[in-house]
This record gives structure tokens, sequence and C-alpha cells, in this order.
């Protein structure tokens, strides 16, 4: 379980999966609690030792992206 901590309030959360602008937390899948259009972060702080989990989505994007980059590299002889 990680935390957020946020204006002096705790949130827990299984995952907590910072954007480019927002901040959300998920068990099971569910959001459970969204923070959208940060401007700044430096506010949110997750427990000691704990990291920021990756957006499932940007991930999968940023990962067919670069297999289409190495599949054209192949295909130029590169």
């Amino acid at each position: 379980m990680k935390i957020l901590n946020f204006s002096g309030e705790t949130y827990q959360a299984e995952k907590i999966v910072k954007t480019q602008n927002s901040i959300i937390g998920y068990n099971n899948n569910q959001e459970i609690f969204a923070f959208r259009g940060i401007n700044d972060f430096s506010a949110f702080q997750l427990s000691e030792g704990q990291e920021w989990d990756v957006d499932e989505k940007v991930a999968e994007s940023a990962y067919l992206l670069d297999l289409d980059f190495r599949i054209s590299m192949i295909e130029l002889g590169v």
C-alpha cells in the first residue's frame, strides 16, 4: 500500500500514478482518488522510499512507439 501526503492529509492506494498534470490513486484498478490540473507537484509527497507507479497506457504507448522505431531502423538496414 502506498501513501500520498498532501496538505496535511494522507491518501492510501495500491498504485499511485503521477502523470504530466495529475496524480491518481487506484485499488484493484478502480480509481479511488484523483488530483487533476496540477501545476506544482511540490506539495505532493509519497512516503519515504516509495516511488510513483507508471500509467499503463502511457507505458504501452511508449513501448509501441519504440517498437515501431526499431522496426523502421531494421527496414532501413541501419
